[in-house]
């Protein structure tokens, strides 16, 4: 069973552990969103997506940066699913 929807991402809920995760890991920075270039491969490779709205900070897993980087609300990813 794959935790993955049909959008590529899974919503997670935000807790303190989540945010752990980017502490210790490199965030990979996304660039400023572009709809001209969101077409990604399909390939399984997940991350973790920090995305912002407003003050709030959430997570998400994606099936790969690609995917990752097409949320507008993304501000980065690690590698591997959130925790």
């Amino acid at each position: 069973m794959s935790d993955v929807g049909t959008s590529g991402q899974t919503p997670t809920p935000s807790s303190p552990d989540i945010g752990q995760q980017f502490e210790g890991a490199a965030l990979t920075q996304c660039p400023p969103a572009n709809p001209a270039n969101n077409i990604c491969t399909a390939q399984y490779e997940p991350v973790c997506v920090k995305t912002k709205v407003g003050s709030v900070f959430s997570y998400r897993t994606a099936s790969n940066a690609c995917s990752a980087c097409n949320i507008p609300e993304a501000v980065g990813y690690t590698k591997g699913k959130c925790n």
